[in-house]
């Protein structure tokens, strides 16, 4: 039973079904009743909660009045332009219309919390998302070409390194890099190959986007995992994440299954399988 209640899409289900309970009792006229724009006090306290979080402080009275009269206006309108058909075929109402559901659909989702055995056992399934990098310290020498890098690399037998290599806006050392670091510096085949060099030597000539290096690692710290509790924020919010998309997936496929969706012959290949769109 508690399992249920943990669900995402009956929460969504339960929430739509009050929404449409309050949207027909409110216009439970008819059409009877279709010139009616209600100004609630929800709205009021919605207005005075939104001017708070911009402004950090709550609104004095001129101001709200003033919100509540622009308020009124967008109400009026919009419920105008509906009536005269203006939200017909208009991409960027659809889009926002969109939108405003996915969010609710999302909202929804994020109702139910996980139990610790869960996050754990989703810290289980996906140790890798959750550990220290690999990183090295590592010094390197720049050349403009392979020849000048291997002629160099013989006469570190007879000079210092500050002697050596051509000049270049490079820091020499490096000191505990990641892998992702390495590879907005100096590109992904040069990090792919520093992360197998071997400590305590100068290695041949490494090729970069640049030029050429020697390379001289100094020290090499492994992956290091990370305590359950020390990333359990993290591990949440991935949960939140794979429930919102069960939830939108589920909440499409019910729209898919509620309306009667005609696609031209031609129009079909661009679609693709309706478990691609469901996703």
């Amino acid at each position: 039973m508690r399992h249920w209640l943990k669900e995402p899409l009956l929460h969504f289900l339960v929430a739509g079904g009050l929404l449409f309970a309050a949207y027909a009792w409110l216009n439970r006229g008819g059409d009877g009743e279709p010139r009616v724009v209600r100004i609630t006090a929800a709205e009021v306290n919605w207005l005075k909660e939104t001017w708070t979080r911009q402004w950090q402080r709550p609104p004095n009275e001129q101001e709200l009045r003033g919100m509540v009269a622009d308020y009124v206006k967008e109400a009026l309108l919009a419920r105008e332009a509906r009536a005269l058909g203006l939200d017909e075929n208009d991409t960027v109402v659809r889009r926002r219309l969109a939108q405003k559901l996915e969010f609710l659909v999302q909202d929804t989702a994020r109702l139910a919390e996980p139990g610790e055995d869960e996050l754990r056992q989703l810290y289980d399934a996906n140790r890798a998302r959750y550990q220290t990098p690999a990183r090295i310290s590592f010094t390197q020498i720049y050349f403009k070409t392979e020849a000048a890098a291997r002629q160099g690399l013989a006469e570190l037998a007879t000079h210092s390194a500050a002697e050596l290599g051509d000049r270049s806006l490079l820091e020499r050392d490096y000191a505990r890099t990641d892998a992702q670091t390495v590879t907005s510096l100096f590109g992904r085949e040069f990090a792919d190959k520093v992360f197998t060099l071997e400590p305590g030597q100068w290695h041949d000539p490494v090729a970069s986007g640049y030029g050429f290096h020697l390379v001289r690692i100094s020290e090499r710290q492994a992956v290091q995992p990370r305590p359950f509790d020390e990333v359990r924020a993290q591990v949440l919010d991935e949960w939140h994440r794979s429930q919102q998309a069960k939830a939108n997936a589920q909440f499409f496929a019910a729209l898919l299954k509620k309306y009667d969706l005609v696609v031209e012959e031609s129009v079909n290949p661009l679609i693709g399988p309706w478990t691609e769109v469901a996703r």
